[in-house]
């Protein structure tokens, strides 16, 4: 990963940080240490982008450090319309990351600047706004952005004797802008050998101001050539005066021969020293004194899932043909390596493992911004933020929870003139709730809205042909309505939504997922839409079992218990069997699956749980445990139901990994059909 790669991918956090602190600062306008927060992000970024040739980043994300830095001192308060203004601003730098840097940007950025400074009643280089100063028609006309520039004047020992005076050329310098003078004294010898008439000083100066590189060179156009003159541009922007403090220490302390050397050891101690301001944060419970963190490009973590993945079958392999012999000494080893395979899978599936909360803050967002557009009062509340999936299967969940939300916001939550009538606060609330459940995520979004009008439902799903005219529907069937394609409620296309093209989505990126989503709705309280999803896409724990010739794999996780049966005659593809006294549906694999061959007289049931359904799944053998890499089906075969992947055996013959949440609907709902394939 090169460096500029590496500044790209601390900004996008960075600038997640300013966006969740925004927010944050809302609800506690007052909260000091989110301002340092905010402040420092801004701050980092301006720093970051400069040294990697971002100067629009920059230029323009000093202006955005300045005014907060007028808050941080008091100077400024962070109302609405600031924090309204930042968002926009932080957008803007997210576009600049993205999109490059050109003029049509630059225009955009002079066009935040201005609202910015006019907020906060600033002038263009950051200064408190006073009376404007007169300039003659024809003179010099403002330069709209200040930059700051680095001088080092060494005149020559005997200056004073060819009629030059060193002050007076610094007070010229010093009235371009401003200054900043260091004087070093170092080469001055003893006052008894001191000669009155020699220069033995010399200076380093900030200038700070709008006047250009000519300009301070035409002040020592007489004595350039004689002197030792040194003009560079230090920044294209006007750093702050904290900013100017270090670095004329910096130029008090060491003796710098150009300006990138010196902005380098600034960067560092500027780092250094909001390094030291932050609080610091707990140490992870298990991290020592050395624990760091590294970052490692996701690619590399899917190159290193999948050697794990082939050396899970390798170990497999091996395994079975050590229990096979008689080597004793050979079994051990196998033994051994399948522990160590076992921790290697576990740890390599961990370091893709992230918290489901770093989608919060990009959700209270669209919560915030979509309520105003909708005319409404929202809040958004986030829980279980610490709840760890993969990073793949959390890259293809933004998508359908941002449906969700703007589902519960549009449909679900009512004006704050019917909330307020019907005796309910103006301000309505979407709580997104995560958790573990067994080896699953469980996601659970709510909102305390009028619900779903099921009548409206029904008659919509009568004219699209979903329900029979007369028919008996009950109130699951009619909420799975809204998740057929092209249904939607909405009397006009507005846009958010109408056009029919959310909750199918919804609920086609879940199942693709290894997912499935449920609804629930109570009437005049608010509706309840629940999410189960895998914790991995890649490795899973399953029990092998066998039918006829035909290898199956069930998720280990869903599993619940193993029984037994005795047969007289050919059982049905869907039957019964008693299990906690009472009857469950059970599937016969070899029916549905179409195996060829007699059914045996004795058969083992694997009783699976998916939801609040349970049924059971005939088969002939229970090969045993064993980690399952998962392998995709190719796109032909993806309309293939009741199977979610495959995976390679020990012996390299190929075992189906089955979908047990569509086994349980297919049981539930189709009867003695067979399973489509």
């Amino acid at each position: 990963m090169d460096h500029v790669q590496a500044f790209r991918e601390e900004a996008l956090e960075l600038l997640e940080t300013v966006e969740h602190t925004v927010l944050e600062l809302e609800a506690d306008p007052q909260d000091s240490d989110k301002v340092d927060k905010l402040f420092r992000a801004m701050h980092t970024i301006k720093g970051s982008g400069a040294m990697f040739g971002f100067d629009e980043v920059a230029r323009f994300t000093h202006q955005v450090e300045t005014v907060w830095d007028q808050v941080r001192s008091g100077k400024l308060t962070a109302d609405k319309d600031l924090l309204d203004l930042t968002l926009l601003c932080r957008d803007h730098i997210l576009g600049l990351l993205s999109r490059g840097e050109d003029e049509a940007s630059a225009e955009a950025s002079d066009g935040l600047s201005g609202r910015l400074r006019s907020l906060a009643g600033l002038e263009a280089d950051g200064d408190p706004a006073g009376p404007a100063p007169k300039v003659a028609a024809d003179g010099p006309r403002p330069v709209p952005h200040a930059a700051t520039w680095w001088l080092r004047y060494r005149p020559k020992a005997d200056t004073y004797l060819s009629g030059q005076d060193p002050l007076g050329l610094l007070a010229e310098v010093g009235a371009l802008g401003q200054a900043r003078a260091v004087v070093h004294a170092e080469a001055t010898p003893p006052l008894e050998a001191l000669d009155p008439e020699a220069v033995t000083v010399w200076w380093d100066v900030l200038l700070v101001g709008g006047a250009g590189e000519d300009a301070l060179r035409d002040v020592f156009v007489f004595v350039e050539d004689e002197h030792d003159v040194l003009v560079s541009r230090l920044a294209k922007t006007a750093l702050r005066a904290t900013d100017l403090d270090e670095v004329q220490a910096l130029l008090a302390a060491s003796a710098f021969e150009d300006a990138h050397a010196l902005a380098t050891d600034l960067d560092r101690r500027l780092a250094a020293r909001v390094s030291r301001r932050a609080k610091p944060r707990p140490k992870p419970k298990d991290a020592g004194d050395g624990a760091a963190s590294i970052r490692v490009e996701a690619s590399r973590l899917d190159r290193l899932v999948d050697l794990v993945g082939e050396l899970a079958i390798i170990q497999s392999r091996l395994s079975e043909r050590a229990a096979a012999g008689v080597d004793p000494a050979g079994r051990a080893i196998a033994e051994e390596l399948e522990r160590v395979a076992a921790r290697l899978r576990d740890e390599t599936l961990g370091l893709r493992m992230v918290p489901i909360g770093g989608l919060y803050g990009t959700l209270r967002r669209l919560v915030r911004d979509l309520a105003g557009e909708l005319g409404k009062e929202a809040a958004f509340v986030g829980e279980g933020g610490d709840t760890e999936l993969d990073k793949h299967v959390m890259d293809q969940l933004k998508d359908p929870l941002v449906h969700i939300l703007r589902n519960s916001l549009d449909h679900g939550l009512e004006s704050p003139e019917k909330r307020l009538a019907a005796g309910k606060p103006a301000q309505g609330t979407v709580r997104l709730q995560a958790d573990h459940v067994g080896g699953e995520v469980r996601i659970v979004i709510t909102d305390d809205g009028g619900g779903v009008d099921l009548e409206r439902v029904r008659q919509k799903a009568l004219e699209k042909g979903l329900l029979a005219p007369g028919e008996e529907a009950d109130e699951r069937t009619i909420l799975n309505c809204l998740f057929c394609p092209g249904f939607s409620t909405a009397k006009e296309v507005s846009s958010v939504s109408g056009r029919g093209v959310g909750m199918d989505v919804v609920k086609r990126n879940i199942e693709e997922l290894g997912g499935r989503v449920s609804l629930e709705s109570r009437s005049g309280l608010g509706t309840t839409l629940t999410v189960r999803l895998p914790l991995t896409l890649a490795i899973i724990d399953g029990l092998q079992v066998r039918v006829g010739n035909e290898d199956y794999i069930i998720p280990l996780v869903a599993a619940r218990a193993c029984l037994e049966r005795f047969l007289d005659a050919d059982p049905p593809a869907v039957g019964v069997v008693t299990w906690r006294d009472k009857m469950t549906p059970c599937l016969s694999l070899r029916r549905i699956f179409g195996v060829a061959g007699p059914s045996p007289r004795y058969e083992r049931v694997i009783m699976v749980a998916a939801g609040d359904a349970e049924v059971g799944l005939a088969v002939d053998v229970v090969v045993g445990q064993r980690q399952a890499v998962i392998k995709k089906l190719s796109d032909v075969y993806r309309r293939v139901e009741c199977v979610s992947g495959t995976t390679v055996n020990g012996d390299g013959t190929i075992s189906l990994i089955l979908d047990v949440a569509r086994l349980a609907r297919y049981a539930g709902t189709l009867g003695e059909a067979h399973c489509a394939l």
